[in-house]
């Protein structure tokens, strides 16, 4: 998944396999997952670590070996721990793949799933047998993905499918509430106020102009911002930022104050301050620990 982009275009896996498994580790300060959506489904599990997940206007705390899933078209995104590394698997498919059948099953559980009208419980975890099941189909499918096995797309299926089950035998599933009108337009209208975020991050941006890109007034858009993201939109901004100038550090063979100014920094001191507070260390150290011209030092 690419963290860079608010709302995901690309199709996950193939139109024949509708899968993705991608196994993520990340370092103490390292970005989790940015706020972003896409039309499939996702299980994301957390392997070490902590992590705080948002699900629209949930909020979910996952420890190691437990797991949350993400509706088709819904807001989420994750922070660690701040000091601590966390490792996840997130697995991304498109239920639809999964309700082509037309037995009874699908038709009571695996269609309504499909069309956003049941949720599944949140979180899956060990501590509880229907859980310790669920998250052990998950945490198998990243071998079963990179497997040259011929039956690997059923197998897939199979456990995908499995995992479901487990959820409907427990009864660990509810009928999603139709959201409120207003709520479900405040929603859109923020998503494209996110979008314009993504464009013009690396220019001033003002509390004003992201209203008007949502179509609201600076009040209600600041109210709306705040319930979905945890923050205010001048502190996501601001962490867009950061986190755009640490992915530079890491990937690009720009300096500091390069990688400060393409992210849309003009105060040096500010950009060192608040890059400390976020990632726990300075810009310089960063990059020297992720950064593109430490990984072309040759080994030894």
């Amino acid at each position: 998944m690419d963290a860079g982009h608010l709302r995901e275009n690309r199709r996950h896996g193939t139109p024949g396999f509708p899968v993705g498994v991608y196994v993520m580790e990340k370092q103490a300060g390292q970005p989790l997952l940015e706020s972003h959506w896409h039309e499939e489904a996702e299980f994301f599990l957390v392997t070490e670590g902590l992590a705080r997940m948002r699900i629209g206007l949930r909020e979910v705390e996952l420890g190691a070996g437990e797991a949350a899933f993400v509706p088709g078209g819904e807001l989420h995104g994750a922070d660690g721990v701040p000091g601590a590394p966390c490792s996840y698997t997130a697995v991304v498919f498109d239920p639809n793949w999964l309700a082509e059948s037309g037995d009874g099953f699908a038709s009571r559980f695996l269609h309504p799933l499909a069309r956003g009208k049941i949720d599944l419980r949140s979180p899956a975890s060990c501590r509880t047998e229907w859980g310790a099941g669920v998250v052990r189909r998950l945490k198998s499918l990243p071998e079963r993905y990179e497997s040259d096995d011929p039956a690997r797309e059923m197998r897939i299926k199979g456990e995908l499918l499995l995992l479901l089950a487990d959820y409907w035998t427990a009864g660990q599933w509810t009928e999603r509430q139709a959201a409120l009108p207003g709520e479900a337009i405040a929603l859109e209208r923020l998503k494209g106020a996110l979008l314009y975020i993504e464009q013009n991050f690396a220019r001033k941006l003002t509390v004003r102009e992201l209203a008007a890109a949502a179509g609201m007034s600076e009040g209600h858009f600041s109210r709306t911002f705040k319930a979905f993201m945890r923050k205010t939109p001048v502190e996501y901004v601001n962490q867009y930022r950061l986190r755009h100038a640490a992915r530079l550090l890491a990937d690009a063979d720009l300096t500091v104050g390069e990688a400060a100014g393409a992210s849309g920094f003009d105060n040096f001191s500010y950009f060192s301050k608040s890059f400390r507070s976020l990632f726990g260390c300075s810009p310089s150290d960063y990059k020297k620990r992720t950064g593109w011209s430490a990984r072309k030092q040759p080994p030894g």
